[in-house]
């Protein structure tokens, strides 16, 4: 469980580092058609998620962090906490059910499917790769480096996607901030198991 810790705990502080140099270009893609603070919320979710897990006590890193993301403000932060809580208890069954489980509570937490415009559409095709390299054996350090790359090129993706929640599309041809942003996570994530 030490060392669930030492990784969680990792993966936040690189989590974080990359909120902060993205924050700028995060909001500025959200006042595209929003409030223009998605990079300031998951910022400050991944922030409380840090300082949770670092002093968390043994075994218990992931569920800490998990609770305080979910309860700092915005969708997106409800969401990656719901993913961490599920994966958290999975944690004894491994990598292939933390996938799967964070990937079936982001299905639950949300009504946003694949084609709608938002962290969806990064998050479950990366979830999905990841989950079909481990199942074949493969690395976790591989399965991680897949599914961060697959969530890159979703969130560019995104940016020919008409928004179904905004019917004006005034973001058509802008790449969505929360699957913009989950991609960095899943990119500082992945760094950080790349390093294990």
């Amino acid at each position: 469980m030490q060392q669930h810790d030492a990784i969680v705990r990792a993966a936040l502080d690189r989590i974080v580092a990359a909120l902060e140099e993205a924050r700028e270009e995060l909001d500025e893609l959200d006042a595209i058609a929003d409030d223009g603070n998605h990079g300031t919320h998951i910022l400050a979710g991944a922030t409380a998620a840090r300082e949770a897990a670092a002093s968390a006590p043994e075994g218990r890193a992931l569920a800490a962090a998990a609770a305080a993301w979910a309860a700092q403000e915005g969708t997106a932060n409800s969401l990656w906490g719901a993913m961490g809580a599920a994966a958290a208890a999975a944690l004894d069954d491994g990598p292939t059910a933390m996938v799967d489980a964070a990937l079936r509570a982001l299905e639950a937490s949300t009504d946003a499917h694949i084609g709608d415009k938002s962290i969806v559409d990064t998050l479950a095709p990366a979830l999905g790769d990841a989950h079909v390299h481990l199942e074949r054996g493969e690395p976790g350090a591989d399965a991680a480096a897949h599914a961060a790359g697959v969530a890159e090129e979703a969130a560019v993706e995104t940016a020919a996607i008409e928004d179904r929640f905004d019917a004006s599309n005034p973001d058509l041809g802008y790449p969505d901030p929360g699957a913009t942003s989950s991609a960095v996570v899943l990119a500082a994530i992945a760094e950080v198991i790349a390093e294990l």
